[in-house]
């Protein structure tokens, strides 16, 4: 009679489990919405160039996921996984809000600004990673099992929509928030987004502490990492300083102080150890879509015309978690079944499939980089090119017998000169003579003038120069800086620089360029472009003030890739501005993304899963915590890869994309070669046959 009340108590699903699950979800909100918009808190505020952003990036990613191995210890031997998880919420807490301090403390130098900002995101990497071992872990723990093994089920169903719902929500708000409230003079409102995720977390903490008494708090063993080590280096030592001939593997060295049992585990650890190592070159790619996808969405346009709204460049990262919650719905329907049916079954053959996956990915995102870029000026080794810019309101007649030309050059327009340089010195120089005459409607030159005078051409460059007064009384063709640097920035930013003559002054800011797209404050003055040198400059559409007032002249719309040279002068009364284009790039729609977060998020999915489930079931039972610790280490190596690879400064960021595709390619066979050779130790059912033919299957490891 009373085994029955029993077995209810032991079916009950515990509420103290809903708090966990609405613990992660906040935590991932949090999470995902401040690694969604940290690349732009970097570029556009905090002033770090694209590859010095993208290396804090994922510096911050790295220590997250570094962390969860001494978490991990502490959580299975000292602490407990209830303390562990509270302490490091703690330190998540306090980093959020210095990171909300640090954006608003502009009372401060941009050098005080960025240490405090990178404190706070210091403080963040270490509290979430110190809470990644333990919460699952500590959900895992309230259930008694085998009893509650289909509750266990539900829960990591749960567990599992909540971190992804949670990022679903936080990457589509976060960046809606960032972009569509100004505060504290800033066409963006970062501090809004940062103080929302510090609220999120202080409730998330608050929601977790709330279940204190209800919680089962397993007492942490303090022996089975230590004995596991203790094996490794006891067997290593053995087998150094033995003169008897080797066993079969090398840890049955170590029989005589420790169990056949310690001796097995130990060797089921290593194995799965040397799976990981293949781990890190996918989560280097995992991670990008938040720096370098949203650096390549910052050029791409977002407008959405019959909703008469805009996708925000971080905000496109909603498809992540979108495509993945979906495809976990339909992993065990679909997805499972799909790949069986072409005889992917085994977990190391899905995480090749995954891989494959994300080659694709970043082989369309190349490709997409490569049409945002668009053309580039080649020039022959031999030959120089030079631009003449007529700041004159009409004509201009150029001759030059040297370079075989006579052409005119129309009012407040551009001519372009070849020229073929015969010396073989790569560097070679020739100074021409040329002759220019003024139509008679020239209202600023005398009749019949003549003005000679030389350009330079050098091999294998454009060099510009610009026809304006020196002074009232005085006509010059200014050379335009040393030469034209036509070599497109790294990231598709459009490049632009202003030509003006002598009645504009540089170092005058009573002439800015504004733009005027979704009611930013972002503009950019005269002073930027003293030395007449390219400058990048955001995207977008560009109206020119002077004194406070906009002049009547067109809209300018700057696309990604673009050269931009604008010329101002001043003809009598009137203000001429004139806007010239070179090796223009292109404009497209932010949803060209779409294909490559369609294959990357179908590999994140199956390669999360996938792994998660690998490291549970193939590390002994005592070591799973560090087992999974160990293998979410592998994210921080994928993204230190990231932070090598962008000091080597690659100039084309296509190119660099095609290096991902080629290190996941090479890594993909290495998966392959893993998922032939590898045998689980467990004793294994197969999933992929009818009932009636299913069989159990005793396999040994590989050695």
């Amino acid at each position: 009679m009373d085994l029955i009340p029993d077995q209810k108590k032991k079916s009950h699903y515990s509420k103290s489990t809903w708090l966990i699950v609405i613990n992660e979800f906040c935590e991932r909100f949090t999470f995902f919405g401040l690694k969604t918009i940290l690349v732009l808190y970097l570029t556009t505020i905090l002033k770090f160039n694209g590859d010095e952003s993208t290396m804090i990036y994922h510096s911050f990613i790295f220590l997250a996921y570094f962390i969860p191995i001494p978490s991990a210890i502490l959580g299975d031997s000292r602490w407990g996984k209830f303390k562990t998880i509270l302490y490091f919420s703690s330190v998540y807490i306090l980093g959020c809000i210095v990171l909300t301090g640090a954006s608003i403390a502009d009372m401060f130098s941009l050098d005080v600004q960025k240490i405090l900002a990178l404190c706070g995101l210091f403080l963040i990497s270490v509290g979430t990673g110190g809470i990644k071992p333990c919460i699952f872990a500590f959900g895992g723990d309230q259930f008694q099992l085998p009893q509650q093994e289909k509750q266990l089920q539900h829960f990591i169903t749960k567990f599992s929509i909540a971190v992804y719902a949670g990022g679903l929500v936080s990457t589509f708000l976060m960046p809606e928030l960032r972009q569509s409230v100004h505060c504290f003079g800033k066409d963006t409102c970062f501090p809004l987004t940062f103080g929302v995720t510090a609220v999120m977390m202080i409730s998330c903490t608050a929601i977790f502490v709330s279940g204190k008494t209800i919680y089962v708090k397993k007492k942490p063993e303090r022996n089975e990492l230590t004995r596991t080590f203790g094996c490794i280096f006891y067997a290593l030592r053995a087998k150094i300083t033995s003169t008897v001939p080797s066993k079969t593997h090398w840890l049955e060295n170590a029989k005589g102080k420790y169990t056949e049992s310690e001796i097995s585990d130990t060797r089921s650890i290593l194995n799965v150890l040397c799976v990981f190592t293949a781990y890190p070159v996918f989560w280097s790619l995992f991670e990008q879509p938040s720096s370098r996808w949203t650096l390549q969405a910052t050029l791409m346009n977002g407008h959405v015309d019959f909703l008469d709204w805009t996708i925000k460049p971080d905000q496109i990262q909603t498809l992540g978690p979108l495509f993945s919650i979906i495809v976990l719905l339909l992993l065990d329907v679909a997805f499972y079944p799909m790949l069986a049916a072409i005889g992917i079954r085994k977990p190391l053959q899905r995480l090749s499939f995954c891989g494959v996956l994300a080659v694709i990915g970043f082989v369309i995102a190349a490709l997409l980089q490569f049409k945002i870029i668009g053309n580039t000026t080649e020039i022959s080794s031999r030959q120089g090119h030079i631009n003449i810019y007529n700041g004159f309101d009409c004509d201009v007649f150029l001759q030059s017998k040297s370079l075989h030309i006579k052409d005119y050059i129309g009012p407040l327009e551009m001519i372009n000169v070849n020229h073929t340089i015969v010396s073989q010195n790569v560097t070679a120089k020739e100074i021409v003579d040329i002759t220019l005459s003024f139509a008679s409607n020239c209202n600023f030159v005398p009749k019949n003038y003549e003005f000679n005078t030389t350009v330079t051409i050098i091999k294998g460059k454009v060099v510009s120069y610009h026809l304006a007064r020196l002074n009232p009384n005085k006509i010059a063709l200014n050379r335009v800086g040393v030469y034209d640097s036509l070599v497109k920035e790294k990231f598709g930013y459009p490049n632009f620089r202003i030509v003006s003559d002598y009645t504009f002054d540089f170092d005058d800011n009573n002439i800015t360029l504004t733009k005027t797209d979704h009611n930013s404050l972002k503009s950019y003055s005269l002073s930027l472009f003293k030395g007449r040198n390219f400058n990048t400059i955001m995207v977008g559409k560009y109206n020119i003030f002077y004194n406070g007032k906009m002049l009547p002249t067109p809209t300018m719309e700057i696309i990604p890739a673009t050269f931009y040279t604008l010329t101002l002068q001043r003809n009598g009364d009137q203000m001429d501005v004139r806007l010239f284009i070179k090796d223009e790039g292109n404009y497209i729609h932010i949803m060209w993304q779409l294909p490559q977060y369609l294959f990357m998020s179908l590999a994140d999915i199956i390669f999360i899963v996938t792994v998660i489930k690998f490291a549970f079931t193939e590390a002994p039972i005592n070591m799973k915590s560090f087992v999974a610790a160990v293998s979410l280490s592998t994210m921080a190596f994928g993204n230190l890869l990231v932070i090598i690879i962008s000091t080597m400064s690659i100039k084309n960021q296509a190119r660099e994309f095609l290096l991902y595709s080629g290190l996941m390619l090479a890594d993909t066979l290495l998966l392959a070669y893993f998922s032939v050779i590898y045998r689980s130790k467990n004793i294994i059912i197969s999933d992929t046959k009818t009932p009636n033919e299913n069989k159990i299957e005793e396999v040994t490891v590989f050695n």
